[in-house]
């Protein structure tokens, strides 16, 4: 997929490894969710697009580690690290650099302990004259998150609010620690169809992410059950 002609939105201009590879380095000081590997190990992204036995077993490997014996509620936790993974790098390499680096080349893991690793071992990107908003909304949602989560969705019945409600959410933790001058972006960002709406004015989720009902789940920052019953551990 890496390479592949696409249409991009206009002003957007193509950079080599150099400048990707230091715009990546900045970032993973500001946070190691914004770093990626170097080297060749994992699967390509895009598999969890359309190969549902590399979905089914990243799905399987997060279920296995969290103890979810909900299908879904896997779902929802892998897909939610997946997103916060691919906001924090690309957010992270415009702060780092002002580069947006081409996620169609990355490769993932899901380690043990339930993590998501992310490697980039040939990096690529872009540079954007005006608002970057057009180029992150076409490179994460509309190559990647669309596409993951119609992939997702073959594999285990889990509602389409709630994976919107997770990139929403997502896109929300990965900007606290970057530089608050990106918080307008992500209000921009916020209003793109996909996302448009997860989110209350105050940030709270219109869904639940279901994280609370694994053994040590806990319900987050955003989550709409705070106090309710459902999400009293039995």
């Amino acid at each position: 997929m890496a390479g592949f002609p696409r249409a991009l939105p206009t002003g957007a201009q193509p950079i080599g490894r150099t400048e990707v590879t230091a715009a990546l380095a900045a970032a993973a000081t500001i946070s190691p969710d914004c770093a990626v590997d170097q080297d060749h190990t994992g699967e390509p992204l895009h598999s969890l697009h359309t190969d549902p036995a590399a979905v089914t077993e990243a799905v399987r490997r997060v279920g296995a580690r969290f103890e979810a014996a909900e299908a879904r509620v896997a779902a929802s936790t892998l897909q939610f690290l997946v997103a916060h993974r691919l906001w924090s790098v690309t957010l992270g390499a415009l702060a780092g650099g002002g580069v947006v680096p081409d996620l169609d080349r990355l490769r993932y893991r899901v380690d043990e302990d339930g993590s998501v690793r992310l490697s980039l071992p040939d990096p690529g990107g872009w540079i954007t004259s005006g608002d970057p908003a057009p180029l992150l909304v076409r490179v994460v949602v509309e190559e990647q998150l669309v596409p993951f989560h119609r992939g997702l969705r073959a594999v285990v019945k889990v509602a389409d609010g709630l994976l919107r409600g997770n990139a929403a959410a997502a896109l929300r933790s990965a900007l606290r620690p970057l530089p608050a001058d990106l918080g307008a972006l992500g209000d921009r960002l916020l209003t793109t169809p996909l996302l448009r709406g997860a989110l209350s004015s105050d940030g709270i989720r219109r869904s639940c992410c279901l994280f609370y009902r694994t053994p040590t789940g806990h319900t987050c920052r955003a989550c709409p059950l705070v106090g309710a019953a459902v999400t009293v551990r039995r």
